[in-house]
């Protein structure tokens, strides 16, 4: 569990250094550095035909396969590629996702072999630092079919001064903050899980249970977090039924809309969120300091400790009551969806790019395009070798051979599913996934609400002084408010205060700035 927690912080990671770094806007005059580099095509035509192999450098999580195991998958999917005539051969390079930033990095600053990788310390960095090749000449070739699978809407966000510069993983993003509560306990009190339509609607509930089981926390922070805890009522107020907030990070921000930036921690958002936790904690609804907690939800759940938690899922409400249960001692719970996340740039913030150190990039546009579109070759690098590695069920799922497990297989990435490729080509592990999970998350993707600021990215390169000021600001005060444990009417201005002066006021005004222009480029 610890090991999925540091996974969870490495992609908030992503999202907040994605803040920090480097967009400049088409309509500024300075130009990225990564457009002085590009791909030696004349080289690629010359070569056009000779068998190209290309390292695949991929995050894996809680477990690193062997490198017997890897080995014999890459040899698998080669024979694959070879009897389909293909000429890219593939070589790959699974790292440990706690240290696969600084193994990626140390390889792009010392020139090493590095094709195909995932940007995790933010694409905009690694644009402003020349880390990546931009990918318009594969657009319409190499990767045709993987920009028409997911539409050309999906790279605006990896797209910088009218060059696109990654692919986004492919997988479930409209995420939804789902209120989880015991079953048995709802259907005693005789309770009308329908009567609930957004997080206010919950009070009712939660008050019945303070007075009915008074040694139980009518609710409980997901928990588990290493910087601090959430209720998620800020989660559940935002989003397609609520404010719709876009966060650029580091205070910047705009509500619904308008392309007006504002504090985040100052708007009418926030203040109502806070003061939501604030009235639930005083009235006992709320599990006292929970912003420190370092129980996870599901302990405090399954040891009946706890009666409810607002969490996010991208699974239909059945499937979130099963996991539950699973995770919970067999108790039954009712899953009802709050909200629907709105979709940011941010929500894109996992992709794929082609390294500069890449000898080919013809050929790893090939191999991108694979990744997002042939079924063998994807989930052969996800779950191994049929047989060896995994075995198929008659309902269409597949599970480990018997008598082995994730530990014990020669080769599994089977955790970097919702980072590498298309996760709607990717088999279903037994117990893990509904296909009709997967159908619902494909069918959130193609009706969800874009912010009104989708593919812009904040450029805070001159004001790195001023972020990191005002990141420790927020990690001081945000836990402690969103949890209900301050009097907002009275610590939300010691926060903005705060925040003014470490220098928020700069990044708000340098937002606006860079904003009107990236809308004025875009009409």
């Amino acid at each position: 569990m610890k090991r999925m927690i540091s996974i969870v912080l490495s992609i908030v990671l992503v999202l907040s250094l994605m803040g920090c770094a480097g967009k400049k806007d088409e309509n500024q005059k300075q130009d990225t550095p990564a457009l002085a580099k590009t791909a030696d095509t004349t080289k690629e035509d010359t070569k056009s035909e000779e068998i190209t192999t290309i390292k695949l450098s991929y995050p894996v999580i809680m477990v690193v396969p062997s490198q017997d195991g890897t080995k014999q998958v890459e040899d698998s999917i080669n024979s694959y590629l070879e009897q389909k005539g293909e000429n890219v051969r593939l070589q790959l390079e699974p790292v440990d996702v706690a240290n696969y930033n600084n193994q990626m990095d140390m390889a792009l600053a010392g020139g090493e072999g590095v094709d195909i990788y995932c940007p995790f310390t933010g694409l905009t960095a690694a644009i402003a630092t020349n880390q990546v090749l931009p990918l318009n000449d594969y657009l319409d070739n190499e990767l045709k079919s993987t920009v028409s699978l997911m539409g050309e809407e999906w790279l605006k966000p990896s797209t910088y001064n009218g060059n696109v510069y990654a692919i986004p993983c492919y997988k479930g993003v409209v995420l939804e903050p789902y209120f989880i509560c015991r079953k048995d306990i709802v259907d005693k009190l005789g309770f009308d899980m329908d009567s609930i339509k957004s997080v206010k609607d919950i009070e009712p509930l939660l008050t019945k249970v303070k007075e009915n089981y008074p040694n139980m926390y009518p609710l409980v922070p997901t928990g588990g977090s290493a910087g601090g805890n959430t209720m998620m009522i800020d989660t559940a107020m935002n989003g397609i039924q609520g404010y719709k907030v876009d966060n650029f990070g580091y205070g910047a921000s705009i509500v619904g809309d308008e392309l007006k930036v504002q504090n985040y921690y100052n708007t009418d958002f926030f203040k109502e969120a806070c003061k939501v936790a604030y009235d639930w904690n005083n009235k006992g609804l709320i599990m006292p300091d929970a912003s420190l907690s370092s129980d996870m939800s599901t302990d405090l759940l399954g040891s009946e400790q706890a009666f409810s938690v607002i969490t996010g899922y991208g699974y239909i409400p059945e499937s979130v009551e099963a996991t539950y249960k699973s995770r919970c001692n067999g108790f039954d719970f009712y899953a009802k969806s709050l909200n629907k996340y709105v979709l940011t740039s941010q929500s894109l913030a996992v992709n794929w790019s082609i390294a500069y150190t890449c000898k080919n990039p013809k050929a790893a546009a090939k191999v991108l395009n694979l990744l997002y579109n042939d079924e063998f070759v994807l989930n052969s690098v996800i779950f191994g070798i049929e047989g060896t590695d995994y075995v198929k069920n008659d309902d269409g799922t597949i599970s480990y051979p018997e008598g082995l497990d994730m530990n014990t297989v020669p080769y599994t990435a089977a955790l970097s599913c919702g980072i590498v490729g298309n996760m709607f080509k990717q088999y279903a592990l037994r117990g893990n996934t509904d296909p009709k999970d997967v159908d619902y998350m494909l069918q959130n993707n193609k009706e969800g609400q874009y912010s009104a600021a989708f593919g812009f990215h904040l450029d805070a390169t001159n004001l790195t002084s001023q972020c990191s000021a005002v990141d420790n600001v927020i990690q001081q005060y945000q836990y402690s408010l969103l949890c209900g444990e301050v009097d907002p009417d009275v610590v939300i201005p010691q926060f903005v205060a705060a925040m003014e002066a470490a220098g928020v006021n700069d990044i708000i005004s340098e937002a606006q700035k860079q904003l009107d222009a990236w809308a004025a480029g875009n009409k």
